[in-house]
This record gives structure tokens, sequence and C-alpha cells, in this order.
């Protein structure tokens, strides 16, 4: 039977680290994206698109050679050229856009659900000009009208954008509801069988493992994960059961695998756990 990829993309040094207490030096990140290479993930975000962390970015970049090199950013353009700028040296560059797609984040953003079309093609458009490989990430998808969802999604799609992250990004949503919307926006988007679905979970209800895997029941094949869960609060989509669940119940995923060396996971979990214990 033939096996369809589930692409993992880790953000541990960018959403990992974000207001989790996991302080790294530089040449400790180094030394854990050369680790994550050695995992086998399909993709890093090497971190966001902010003046301070460019130069660390630049040198991120060039410490791997096969995954994807992902930076953040709003769909400010100013922050999509830094990305652009600190991802330039990549053997693999890519950059990550994302915009608030709930009427609750747009309420704060001060945007409408027109500007929010707008502005971001515009941004997905020029970086596009730059890179081969664009991903638009939709922030508190899991609480948004999924009508509107669609119309962004295929203007996005029009735009030239690669992949397209579906975000529950306040951990609102339950495993039959995520995986529904999932399938409702691949059925119904204009192009969207020529994109890469994405999740990207948080893990404070306890079910972003749960909602990554029923996303993936539901044809999404990439999912967004930090090594332990990493993050602020509860943390992100944890790697390591993702991969597990999907090794050990073949009978449940038949259809599906992924690259990644599982005999590698101990020892990128504990690197990461010994960082985070020095940071006492």
């Amino acid at each position: 039977m033939h096996s369809e990829r589930v692409k993992i993309y880790d953000t541990t040094l960018r959403d990992g680290l974000r207001n989790s207490g996991i302080i790294m030096t530089l040449e400790q990140k180094l030394a854990f994206a050369q680790q994550l290479e050695r995992l086998q993930v399909d993709a890093i975000e090497i971190g966001y698109g902010g003046p301070s962390q460019i130069e660390t970015m630049k040198h991120l970049a060039q410490a791997v050679s096969e995954p994807l090199v992902y930076g953040l950013t709003r769909v400010n353009l100013k922050d999509v050229d830094r990305v652009l700028e600190s991802v330039r040296l990549a053997k693999k560059p890519a950059v990550n856009i994302f915009h608030p797609v709930s009427d609750d984040f747009l309420r704060r953003a001060k945007r409408t659900r027109h500007q929010a079309i707008e502005t971001t093609v515009q941004a997905i458009t020029h970086a596009r000009r730059h890179v081969e490989q664009v991903m638009f990430a939709t922030q508190d998808a899991s609480r948004a009208e999924p009508a509107f969802l669609v119309e962004l999604c295929s203007a996005v799609i029009a735009a030239g954008v690669t992949a397209i992250s579906i975000a529950d990004s306040v951990s609102y949503a339950m495993p039959q509801e995520f995986g529904a919307l999932c399938a409702l926006l691949r059925a119904n988007t204009v192009g969207g069988d020529a994109v890469t679905w994405s999740v990207h979970c948080h893990n404070d209800l306890g079910l972003a493992v749960a909602n990554s895997l029923a996303a993936i029941a539901h044809g999404v094949r990439q999912v967004e994960c930090t090594i332990n869960g990493a993050g602020e609060g509860a943390g992100n989509t944890a790697l390591q059961p993702v991969v597990t669940a999907l090794n050990r119940r073949n009978d449940v995923f038949a259809t599906v695998s992924t690259t990644v060396n599982a005999e590698q996971l101990p020892v990128t979990s504990q690197m990461l756990s010994n960082i985070a214990s020095s940071c006492g």
C-alpha cells in the first residue's frame, strides 16, 4: 500500500522558547538545530522576524542542510524582509507568514476581514519573489468563521503559498471539531489539493496531540510541534507522541508515515531537558 508522508515541522527553536523559561545560547541553538537534522525532521522554524533575532537566525539558517529552514513573520513587509534576509543563506530557505483570522483576534489587530485578505496576499506575493516555499498560518483558526477561512485560504493559494497552517492558537478545539474543520477547508478551498495542509496546536486543554492526530486522519500532511511539547503555558504539540502514535498504530494510520529517525528521539528529548534544567 502506498504510504503518504506526514511532514514534521519543528518549532522548538521559536515557539518552544517563547515564554517557556527555556533559554539557549547561540551555541546551544546551533547544536540543537543539528540534532533536529539528525532526527530527520522535514522543517525547522528558527525564529521570529523581530530585529533582535536576525543575526542569530542567520547563523541557524546555515547550520543545517536537509530540512527546510523557516522564519516566522507578520504580514508587515518590513518584517517579511527581515525574515527573508535571515534565511537567505539557508540551503532550503522558507518563510511562514501569519495573520489573525478569528473575529476576536481581528478586532485586537484592528483589521477587517477584507484587510486581512489584502495584506496577507500582498505579503505572500512579496515573499514568493524571493523564496519558493511560503507558508500561511491562520492564527486562531479554530474560532474563525469557516466561510471566511475558505475565502482567505483560496486567496493565498492564488497568491502562491505552498503550505497553509490551521492553528488552534488558544487551545479551544475538540479533536472531532478540529478534524472536521481540516476536512472542510481541504474540500472547499479553491486549489486546496495543490498545497500542504499543516496544523499548529496548543496544549492548554491537553489535546494538542489528539487534535494533530485528528487532523492527520482528515488528510492533513504536516504537523508543527516541539520536542517535549515545549512552549508557553501548557506548551505545544509534542513531537514524540505524534511520531510514536503513527508508528505504533499503523493499523489506524496505515496510509501515512514520517521520515523521523525514532532512534534519535531519546537523545533529542534529553538534550532539551538538559538545557531546560540548566536554566533553573
